[in-house]
């Protein structure tokens, strides 16, 4: 049997239904990959942590050597030499700078554990107990600020054995990480 002339070409009726589904279909496709690409784009921008760009691992070392060194024989010198109840100025200057490093040491540590999946001190654990042992020592100094008062054996307002278990708390904790630091750079 022959085919006529017009059959061949002009497309039947239900060839251009097939052809205009299979376009529509390939639009619809388009769309929802177009959809579902900028839902994922824009769940990730949404959860994603940003960090400073001043954040690096060299910047973030530095900050944790400056604390184990100056930082902690500042702290040192303080409450072991120049802690005094009358001076209230030193009380909170001492509060405000164990705050700030704490604030940058936790900077540091979200942008480690982001991007570096490590610690800013040692490990999980570790890092922890550091950052309660600063918060402690800044909270027993805010106490002593306010006026509370620590009495002795002898019933004599005495804040000092307090303010130094803590730095010391603090110090042996340090001391700990410091010593897995060179430890560490020994075997490198």
């Amino acid at each position: 049997m022959k085919t006529s002339d017009f059959a061949t070409t002009h497309p039947s009726e239900t060839s251009q239904k097939a052809t205009s589904t299979v376009s529509k279909l390939r639009k619809y496709v388009a769309l929802c990959g177009a959809m579902a690409v900028s839902i994922l784009l824009a769940s990730g921008n949404a959860t994603a942590k940003t960090h400073p760009s001043y954040l690096t691992q060299s910047y973030c070392d530095g900050l944790v050597d400056q604390f184990v060194d100056y930082g902690m024989r500042s702290l040192g010198k303080y409450v072991n030499e120049n802690f005094s109840l009358e001076y209230k100025g030193g009380i909170r200057n001492t509060i405000n700078f164990l705050k700030q490093r704490s604030e940058w040491l936790s900077e540091c540590d979200a942008y480690l554990n982001d991007t570096a999946n490590t610690f800013v001190f040692h490990n999980e654990k570790n890092t922890k107990e550091i950052f309660a042992a600063i918060d402690a020592l800044a909270k027993e100094l805010q106490l002593v600020r306010e006026g509370v008062e620590f009495p002795d054996e002898t019933g004599v307002n005495n804040p000092l054995p307090f303010i130094k278990g803590r730095y010391e708390t603090l110090a042996t904790l340090m001391d700990q990480h410091h010593t897995r630091i060179l430890m560490k750079k020994q075997f490198q």
